[in-house]
C-alpha cells in the first residue's frame, strides 16, 4: 500500500472515533505528557492545535501551558509547504481554516521564531514505536523538524500505532510518543 493510500485509510479509521472517546483519550494523553520531565522543564512549547476528525485534541494541553506561564508557539499553514509560527497568548483567538485546522489569529498572536521552542509537539496520522511518523502528506512538519534540534513528542491514540510505516529519506522521526495508555521512548 502506498503512503497516500495508507494515509487515507488511517484517516478514515481515525474519523470514526466517537467525540467522547477522543476527548477522554486526549485528556489521558495530556495527563501523561504533563508527568514527563521533558514537559515539566520546557519553557517554550511548540504545539499544533488538534481539531481534525479523530485527531488528539490539544486545547486543554495548550491552556495548561499558558496557565503555567510557558510560551506556546503554534503553527499556521502557509502556501508552498511552509509553516508560519505564532506565539499564542490566549486560546480565545483561534481561527478555523478551510482545511478544518485551528490556527492562531495573526491579529492577536505575534510572530515567533520556531527555534525558540525547547519542545515540539508533533501531530501524525500514524506512528511506529521507533518514532517513524506518517503525516498529512504535505511535508510541512518534516521541513520544520529538519531545521530544529528541539526534542519532539508525537501525540497519538493507540489505534494510530503501526508495526511499520513506509518512509522517505526526508521523513523525520519523533523522540517520544505519548498515547492514552503509555509513553514510548523512541530514541
Amino acid at each position: 500500500m502506498s503512503k497516500a493510500e495508507l494515509r487515507q485509510a488511517l484517516q478514515r479509521l481515525r474519523a470514526t472515533l466517537p467525540p467522547d472517546i477522543i476527548d477522554g483519550w486526549s485528556q489521558a494523553i495530556a495527563a501523561r505528557l504533563a508527568d514527563l520531565e521533558i514537559w515539566t522543564r520546557s519553557q517554550a512549547v511548540h504545539c499544533y492545535l488538534g481539531a481534525l476528525p479523530g485527531e488528539v485534541r490539544t486545547t486543554a494541553l495548550v491552556e495548561g501551558a499558558l496557565r503555567e506561564r510557558r510560551r506556546v508557539l503554534c503553527p499556521r499553514v502557509r502556501p508552498h509547504g511552509q509553516l508560519e509560527h505564532r506565539e499564542l497568548l490566549d486560546t480565545s483567538h483561534l481561527l478555523e481554516t478551510a482545511f478544518g485546522l485551528l490556527e492562531p489569529d495573526p491579529e492577536h498572536a505575534p510572530p515567533a521564531e520556531p527555534d525558540e521552542a525547547d519542545l515540539i509537539i508533533v501531530p501524525g496520522v500514524a506512528f511506529t514505536a521507533a518514532g517513524d511518523r506518517l503525516g498529512m502528506g504535505g511535508g510541512y512538519y518534516d521541513r520544520f523538524l529538519a531545521r530544529s534540534s528541539a526534542p519532539t513528542i508525537g501525540l497519538a491514540f493507540e489505534t494510530q500505532l503501526r508495526a511499520a510505516l513506509p518512509q522517505s529519506p526526508h521523513d523525520r522521526p519523533v523522540d517520544v510518543i505519548v498515547t492514552e495508555l503509555r509513553v514510548i521512548q523512541c530514541r
